[in-house]
């Protein structure tokens, strides 16, 4: 009897164990995919993206200015500008760029984006610290005569109200 049951334990785990790697076996693909399309739409939108003046670095190494963009009958060719002293232009296909260098001006966007984004969350913590202490009020004060409870309910509409003003 007990080998019998041993037997079945056995049985249930291997099982599971195949279970298991059949299921990894079917969820590495998708995440793979899911990463190659983020991947995808990213150089996608960097190179819809370029413009002329942009500072750039090809895949192959070569640092330039974008001083022209061509759409050929397939492809979009950019015409960058490299070298100090002695210019040289090379003509390259917009998906050789590996990266677009920001303006100083870009970045101070970007910092400045993040900082108003950051004050606004503290904001709303703050805010939502209030309306707890305030619906705790509410709470105490619904064990006293209806009268009361019509007050301290118009306290917290107001205060939500001011919320959502600021």
């Amino acid at each position: 009897m007990e080998s019998l049951l041993l037997a079945s334990t056995e049985n249930i785990v291997n099982y599971i164990l195949i279970g298991i790697v059949v299921l990894m076996l079917i969820a590495l693909p998708i995440m793979m995919n899911q990463k190659n399309k983020r991947e995808t739409q990213k150089i996608q939108e960097q190179t819809n993206s370029l413009k002329v003046g942009d500072k750039i670095l090809t895949t192959s190494g070569v640092y330039g200015t974008i001083t022209e963009i061509k759409f050929d009958d397939t492809q979009k060719l950019v015409v960058i500008e490299t070298g100090g002293k002695t210019k040289s232009y090379m003509t390259v296909d917009a998906y050789a760029i590996y990266t677009v260098f920001k303006s100083e001006e870009e970045l101070e966007n970007e910092q400045q984006a993040k900082l108003e984004a950051e004050k606004a969350k503290e904001q709303e913590k703050k805010g939502d610290k209030k309306e707890e202490k305030v619906e705790v009020v509410v709470e105490e004060k619904q064990e006293e005569p209806k009268t009361e409870e019509v007050k301290t309910e118009e306290v917290v509409v107001e205060k939500k109200s001011k919320k959502k003003g600021k």
